[in-house]
């Protein structure tokens, strides 16, 4: 017998699962395994003071790859206030020269979370 004209092994099947009741949550052994580490520090600029003042919104720098989940529970776990909505930006790193030198800077990652209204996030 040649390779080109093998016959085909059949694979093993596995046993099918039992299904999980409804309502039923995986295991962790720390609930907080998702949100540590999401957020790095908030953002403070002239822009985002405004927007705590105006809108209830607060900046923060987060994990290159967090996403609006894990902000949101990173920031009602660590802070204790209800949040609204989730804005992701992500800011490309910007090329900078120094003599015959070129080097980039990290891109970041911001989240822009409003809070609702009436609770606040202290940032010192």
């Amino acid at each position: 017998m040649s390779i080109l004209t093998k016959k085909k092994t059949e694979k093993a099947v596995a046993a099918p699962r039992a299904a999980a009741p409804a309502g039923a949550k995986r295991p962790h052994a720390n609930p907080h395994h998702v949100v540590l580490g999401v957020l790095v520090r908030p953002h403070m600029s002239e822009k985002a003071h405004t927007l705590g003042v105006a809108r209830n919104q607060y900046v923060f720098i987060v994990h290159d790859e967090a996403n609006k989940n894990l902000v949101k529970e990173a920031i009602e776990d660590q802070y204790k206030v209800t949040v609204e909505a989730v804005n992701i930006v992500r800011e490309p790193g910007k090329q900078k020269r120094w003599r015959n030198v070129v080097g980039t800077h990290s891109r970041t990652k911001k989240a822009i979370v409003t809070v609702k209204a009436g609770q606040k996030i202290e940032i010192a």
